[in-house]
């Protein structure tokens, strides 16, 4: 991804280098109207090769990508498909595709440090749902088939790959809150709450074999203490119904 800093204080715009902006999707921030920032999405004069790669992603690319646009969306009050598509269904069509994203109660909308909360909250998963589309590989997920929990990797300690996909997947479906015991980290601590944590109901250490993980069933986001607390049972780890029990008897 290639950002143009040029004119950082008054708007962002973002674009795949290798495509550049007139090849392919093109991403934008700008201050507008009173405290607000809108974020575009729309494609290059000559993005015609990119769209049909696109138009061809598979179904399993459309629902992470369908997942994470889910998840820029939810960073905006409002956000408009074109042309007349919803946040469910919407694929890219044509050229006349656009994504546009108000973000709200912007202290200082041209202000850098704004408009990079802005692009971490929205511009970032814009940028994967359309990198998803297009077939680019994370380069942590790099020869990992998709949705595969589990690939053993080699270093100081043997350990267990997780899929980078999965947990954003589960966080977009599932939202930010613990399923055990309801809290936000972000609604308690604001901008330092970014901690929650996605819990394998199967443990991936568990596992003798790579299987796929469906994250709307096999994930779950627990805050730090929860997610340390299920793994206190070895080599079980207390599932969620467990763990809320236990909560209600040492709270009774």
């Amino acid at each position: 991804m290639q950002t143009d800093t040029s004119g950082a204080r008054s708007g962002l715009t973002a674009f795949f280098a290798d495509l550049g902006a007139n090849n392919g999707p093109v991403v934008s921030i700008f201050p507008t109207g009173l405290r607000r920032h809108r974020v575009t999405l729309g494609f290059g004069r000559f993005a015609r090769q990119c769209i049909d790669q696109m138009q061809d992603a598979p179904a399993e690319r459309m629902t992470v990508a369908r997942a994470l646009l889910r998840r820029a969306a939810a960073a905006g009050s409002t956000c408009t498909i074109a042309p007349r598509q919803d946040l469910e269904t919407w694929v890219v069509t044509s050229a006349d595709f656009g994504v546009e994203i108000i973000v709200p109660d912007v202290r200082e909308p041209a202000a850098e440090e704004e408009i990079a909360r802005t692009a971490d909250a929205v511009m970032v998963p814009l940028m994967a749902t359309l990198a998803e589309l297009i077939g680019y590989e994370d380069a942590e997920t790099e020869a990992v088939e998709f949705g595969i929990e589990g690939r053993v990797t080699m270093g100081v300690v043997t350990r267990r790959e997780r899929s980078p996909r999965n947990r954003l997947l589960c966080l977009s479906i599932h939202g930010h809150r613990c399923a055990v015991c309801d809290l936000e980290p972000e609604n308690l601590y604001g901008e330092a709450g970014s901690i929650i944590e996605v819990h394998h109901l199967e443990p991936v250490s568990n596992l003798e074999s790579p299987r796929p993980y469906d994250p709307a069933t096999d994930l779950v986001p627990l805050c730090p203490n929860c997610h340390r607390a299920v793994h206190t049972r070895r080599p079980v780890p207390w599932n969620v119904e467990e763990l809320k029990e236990l909560r209600q008897h040492a709270g009774a």
